[in-house]
Formats: structure tokens, C-alpha cells, sequence
């Protein structure tokens, strides 16, 4: 009677374990994730989905002026379907759109990943195409991903004396 009660807690614990471990896996690591790795200023950097969470969408980087930054925007597909995208990316500045910098649709298979790749120049956003004086210009880099929006606060400063 003894060993029965034991093999059945035995039994119910295991399958609590089991219980928590499939919910820990379909909960923390299921689901599409986006990052965006950016290269300026001979730095590298990346914005991660939680950073996006924690920031309420938007993260703020920068470079100096006659400098290029890279982009690439990773799409980890974490699900058993394919997903698909349009991905579009624009500059914007006062609330007045610049340009746009990709509009591209993208299939990721289930469980791997895809990129997408940009420049952004600092010469070809000056409004005047000289260097900033003092202050800092401030551009808003948007990544639209389906019903994602993504906001890169971009900010050009002036280059070093």
C-alpha cells in the first residue's frame, strides 16, 4: 500500500515537471522574435524584442554626421508554421517622411531565421547637407513588420572638431 501511494506521487510530481517544462517552452520561447542589429560609428549594437517591450516600441541610437550606419533586421520564426511579411523601413523627420529605405515582402520557414539589410547615410538626411552646428538632428527610423511598428530614434551630431 505504501510503495502504491509513493509510485502515484511519484507519478503526479513527474508529471507536474512535465506540466511546467511544455509550458515554460511554449510560453517563454515560442513565437516570432525581431532584432535589430545596427553598425555605426565602428560599434556595434543590437535592440532585442524585450528592449522594444521595455522601451513601449522605441529605442534611441546614433552616429556622427558624415558617418554610415548598417542595418540588419532579423526575424527569428520560433513557431511550426511558416510566417510571412512585408517589411517596409522609412526615415522620418518632424513628422515629415525622408524616404523610404526597404519595402520587401519575406517568408521565414518554421524554427530558422531571415534578414534584411539597409545603410542609412548621414550626408543624404541633412536638410541643408552641411553638418549639424551644435545641436543634434533627430530622425526617426520606422520599421513596419504586418501589425508591428518599430521606432528607432536616430540622432546625427555634429563631427568632431
Amino acid at each position: 500500500m505504501v510503495t502504491k501511494r509513493r509510485i502515484l506521487y511519484l507519478a503526479l510530481t513527474l508529471a507536474c515537471l512535465a506540466g511546467l517544462v511544455a509550458i515554460y517552452f511554449f510560453d517563454v520561447y515560442m513565437g516570432i522574435y525581431d532584432t535589430v542589429y545596427i553598425t555605426a560609428d565602428d560599434k556595434q549594437s543590437s535592440i532585442e524584442v524585450y528592449q522594444w517591450l521595455r522601451g513601449q516600441g522605441s529605442s534611441a541610437a546614433g552616429t556622427r554626421w558624415g558617418e554610415e550606419a548598417k542595418f540588419e533586421y532579423e526575424i527569428d520564426n520560433r513557431q511550426f508554421a511558416t510566417y510571412s511579411a512585408n517589411i517596409k523601413v522609412s526615415v522620418w523627420h518632424n513628422q515629415e517622411k525622408v524616404g523610404d529605405l526597404v519595402s520587401q515582402n519575406i517568408t521565414v520557414a518554421p524554427f530558422s531565421k531571415d534578414r534584411l539589410k539597409w545603410v542609412l547615410d548621414t550626408v543624404e538626411l541633412e536638410p541643408s547637407g552641411a553638418p549639424p552646428a551644435f545641436e543634434a538632428y533627430k530622425y526617426t527610423v520606422i520599421i513596419e513588420n504586418n501589425q508591428l511598428e518599430r521606432r528607432i530614434l536616430w540622432y546625427i551630431t555634429h563631427p568632431p572638431a
